[in-house]
């Protein structure tokens, strides 16, 4: 019986909902029109910046800027191409940025980006080309 109570509830929330049709006593109700000020009023601003676009699977310095939507347990990887550069910082709780071992001697450092919980978070570092951020905007 536990495992029908949610399925039970759905239900009954959705037979409430689909049983709103014409009065029950037969006049017909009246269509709200809009007042003076709902029809003049602006819609509500939107954001300047694009909707995150879906994390590929390699993102790196060279995505500065761009913002990637991942949803939780979701991975992808962070790839600097110089041995040299130092760990990614991250401002936010919404993804963990964990080191791979290189271990093919290419030069270049990876790192794991998994989501973690819904939020957004900034992946921020440095290179010999300047510094770069990139952010994630992880859903449930």
């Amino acid at each position: 019986m536990r495992r029908w109570l949610p399925a039970l509830v759905l239900a009954a929330m959705l037979t409430g909902c689909a049983s709103a049709g014409p009065s029950p006593y037969g006049v017909p109700q009246p269509t709200p029109t809009p007042t003076a000020t709902e029809a003049t009023m602006s819609p509500a601003p939107t954001s300047s910046a694009a909707e995150p676009e879906p994390a590929p699977r390699f993102v790196g310095p060279s995505d500065d800027g761009r913002a990637f939507a991942m949803t939780v347990d979701q991975t992808t990887t962070l790839r600097v191409t110089e041995a040299e550069a130092d760990d990614p910082v991250v401002d936010g709780g919404a993804v963990l940025v964990i080191a791979v071992a290189n271990v093919s001697g290419s030069g270049a450092r990876e790192w794991e980006i998994r989501a973690v919980e819904p939020g957004e978070a900034t992946v921020r570092g440095s290179t010999g080309a300047g510094d770069w951020s990139i952010v994630f905007v992880v859903s449930g």
